[in-house]
This record gives structure tokens, C-alpha cells and sequence, in this order.
């Protein structure tokens, strides 16, 4: 989906945080990269925004590495490191989230679905699923510099908010039946909960992870961390080699792009990974993620802060 009006304010935000963040107190540089953050904005507008918003993140992210001359390689460093920690410490308390039931659902209880394999019932599927999208419903972000008890109410939300049962099926169904899958990580944090949807599937499945730091997304820097390490075999971790905040074909790398054409099924979590791919009809794509923006909820009808569970094809 292409940018529009509506995603200056946002993007704005992102120009005058990365100065703030790769000017490090020097209010000169600070003030000159926003500057140009703005710049790039509004030759945007007037080029009337042919891109996804992702792609003008990405160039606000470029215009201020560059300008603070490689000083702060990875704004979003410290951010993606209490993201994790935060999220690691919500999984030791999964068993206060009505709803959970942890004896029946622990991650490494099940044994890997192999391609048509039915072992993994619906209603534990469903509750990994919650999970996996609570993450971005947590939005870390935000909420990283919070207590634990604020981040939990926060994450009982997701076991309160309506769901289409009929999608969460599908999913199911389709990632039963594919004998390879492309699991596209979104935020830091987050991905520490995809590892509950992910674990009963994973000698079917490949992680993708961004090439280049793009905001508090996943890069492979952050799977240990994560506690993913154990996932990744030698063919099974590919990286996008690009730095947009989600997948744009032409500026990803052959690895990542001959793993996308193989795979049976892509799942892509968070909203940038939909902004970028909502319109590729090539393969069969899962989006999940919570509707926060308000142009992406008027573009799939949905009301804000709902769980989504979207098909391309």
C-alpha cells in the first residue's frame, strides 16, 4: 500500500526521533538532521508518495546514520534490548493471563509438525497464535520503560479481544498442509512470543530477519537474545539484506528472495510487513498483526487496536 497524507504525521515523528537519538546532544547536527528528515518528506508529498511508508522510514533512517557519520550505528539499540528483556519476563508469567493454560501449551511440549501433520489442536493454536500477535498488540516501543504489572494488563488484553475464528482456521490449515514456510520477523520483544507459534512448526520453517538496522526490528544481532538461537539450523536463518521496515522485492537480497520463492507459505508479522506486501500475489501470504494505524484500518475495514488475521490470496 502506498503512503498518503495521513502518514506525514507518523513519519514525522520517526524524522525527529532518529535526529534526537543520532545527534546524541549535539543540538547543531540535531537540528540539521531534521532538517533534511523533513526534506525527504515533503519531496515525498510532492512526488504525490509512490512508496509504502516503510520505504520513507528507511530513508530517514539513511539520511541520519549518514549525516552522524556512522557515530550511532544502530539508534534503536538500547530500545531493542530492554524490548527483549521486558518480553522474556513476561513469558515467565504467561500463567497469570486467563485464558493460558501453560501445562498444555509449553513451548518444546510438542513435537514438530512435519508437512499434513494434525497433532497441534485448534484451540492451542489459537492461544499461541494470541500470543504471538500480543507482541505487537504490546507494542514495545511504547512500552519498554514500563513495569512488568502494566506490561501484563497489556498482554491480557489479547486474550479479551475478538478474533476471526474462521482466518484463525485457515492459518492453521495452511500451515499444517506446507511443507516449507517463511516466518518474516517484525519488532524485537515481540519475537520472543513468536516462539510459542513457531516451535510446534519448526523443522518446516526459515526466519527472516531485516539485514540492516531498521528501527526496533529483528535483525540477526537479536535472535540469540531472543532465545531463538536454538531454532536456526545451517539452511533455516536468512537475512533480507536491506534495512526498510519491511520487505520491498527490488532492494532485498538473492538469499532472501530465493526463500521466499520456495517457501509454500509466508507469514509476516506486524503492519510495515503488510504495508510493503499487502499487494504481491506471487505466493500465498499470512499477515498478523494488531490494526494500530489509522490509515491501514480504513484500508482493510477494521476498527483500531483489533487482532488481524489477513490473507493476500
Amino acid at each position: 500500500m502506498k503512503a498518503c497524507l495521513d502518514c506525514l504525521p507518523c513519519l514525522a515523528r520517526n524524522a525527529t526521533e532518529l535526529a534526537r537519538r543520532s545527534a546524541r546532544g549535539d543540538a547543531e547536527l540535531e537540528g540539521r538532521i531534521a532538517a533534511a528528515g523533513m526534506r525527504i518528506l515533503g519531496a515525498a508529498a510532492e512526488a504525490g508518495y509512490p512508496l509504502p511508508p516503510p520505504c520513507y522510514a528507511r530513508q530517514l533512517m539513511d539520511n541520519a546514520l549518514e549525516m552522524c557519520g556512522g557515530a550511532v550505528p544502530d539508534p534503536w539499540a538500547e530500545e531493542k534490548k530492554k524490548s527483549t528483556e521486558l518480553a522474556l519476563k513476561l513469558m515467565e508469567r504467561l500463567d497469570e493471563i486467563p485464558g493460558w493454560a501453560r501445562d498444555a501449551v509449553a513451548v518444546n511440549c510438542d513435537p514438530p509438525i512435519a508437512a499434513g501433520g494434525t497433532q497441534f489442536i485448534a484451540s492451542e493454536f489459537e492461544k499461541r497464535l494470541r500470543l504471538a500477535i500480543a507482541g505487537n498488540i504490546l507494542d514495545f516501543s511504547i512500552y519498554a520503560d514500563l513495569d512488568i504489572a502494566a506490561a501484563m494488563e497489556t498482554m491480557k488484553e489479547a486474550f479479551r479481544k475478538p478474533i476471526d475464528t474462521a482466518a484463525v482456521a485457515e492459518l492453521k490449515r495452511r500451515m499444517d498442509e506446507a511443507k516449507s514456510i517463511l516466518w518474516i520477523f517484525d519488532n524485537c520483544g515481540e519475537a520472543v512470543f513468536d516462539r510459542l507459534l513457531i516451535e510446534p512448526y519448526r523443522d518446516k520453517i526459515t526466519l527472516a530477519v531485516r539485514g540492516k538496522p531498521a528501527f526496533n526490528d529483528m535483525t540477526r544481532a537479536e535472535l540469540e537474545p531472543s532465545g531463538l538461537s536454538h531454532f536456526i539450523k545451517c539452511d533455516s536463518l536468512v537475512s533480507n539484506d536491506d534495512g526498510v521496515p519491511g520487505v520491498v522485492d527490488e532492494t532485498c537480497g538473492e538469499e532472501f528472495r530465493a526463500a521466499f520463492s520456495s517457501a509454500d507459505l509466508i507469514i509476516a508479522k506486524g503492519q510495515a510487513n503488510f504495508e510493503t506486501m499487502s499487494e504481491r500475489t506471487d505466493k500465498p501470504i499470512a499477515f498478523l498483526f494488531l490494526a494500530k494505524c489509522p490509515v491501514v484500518c480504513r484500508a482493510i475495514g477494521a476498527e483500531p487496536k483489533t487482532i488481524q488475521v489477513i490473507f493476500n490470496t
